[in-house]
């Protein structure tokens, strides 16, 4: 191409736009606003839990609620529970042989789901629905919280001894007053109580040790939790 014919494209280009008018732009209410999808309510080391999936737990209901306890308040409960769920699964991954027995998952699932219908007043599947939860996801939430118990039960529990000295300590203590605040006047013989109050301490031990192995998973773990106000 020569330089004059390049000259003459120039031209033909500057007097079509002259013609043609400026570019028109647009205004701000027409430009296009980016669309939301979803956002994050957490982290936990490299894994991001959605809001999306806290909704979703929360509208099924498969945290049980506590009495007098507002939306906004279960909710939160709700978000604290699937962050430490996480915490713990991520410490699973790197163990084996904890795989809860499918019977037991299946099991478990339908306690859930007799909890879940007579709390709702209306079939699991329809609450199901509702949240858009698969009954292959709530069967999921239910083994992995099984798994978590199997750990439990085969690395902590053997580990939680209870003594006799232990056992009449909290008789003469812990457990006397909660008797009185109870209105009973009279404690039945330490011997005819000594194994139920075992089970007691050894319950309140084990969750002790729960909260311990949690609270080192946490300290090891990066982890940010986005509160958000909810109406």
């Amino acid at each position: 191409m020569t330089a004059l014919t390049a000259l003459v494209l120039v031209l033909v280009l500057v007097l079509a736009q002259a013609v043609a008018g400026p570019v028109p732009v647009p205004f701000p209410s027409e430009v296009p606003r980016p669309l939301l999808l979803d956002r994050i309510a957490a982290v936990v080391g490299d894994d991001v839990v959605p809001e999306s999936d806290v909704e979703r737990y929360v509208k099924v209901g498969m945290l049980p609620r506590l009495e007098d306890e507002d939306q906004a308040a279960y909710r939160a409960r709700c978000l604290d529970q699937v962050v430490v769920d996480l915490l713990r699964q991520r410490a699973l991954r790197r163990t084996a042989g904890f795989e809860p027995d499918a019977r037991d998952v299946e099991a478990r699932l339908r306690e859930v789901e007799a909890r879940i219908e007579r709390e709702r007043g209306m079939p699991f599947e329809a609450v199901l629905e509702r949240a858009g939860v698969s009954r292959a996801e709530a069967r999921e939430w239910v083994r992995e919280d099984l798994e978590v118990q199997t750990f439990v039960r085969e690395r902590l529990l053997p580990a939680v001894k209870v003594t006799d000295a232990e056992v009449e300590a909290y008789y003469e203590g812990a457990f006397r007053a909660e008797a009185a605040s109870a209105g009973l006047a009279q404690l039945p013989p330490l011997r005819e109580v000594n194994d139920e109050l075992k089970v007691v301490l050894r319950s309140r031990k084990l969750n002790a040790e729960i909260d311990r192995w949690t609270d080192d998973l946490r300290s090891r773990t990066r982890v940010l939790v986005y509160r958000r106000g909810q109406t």
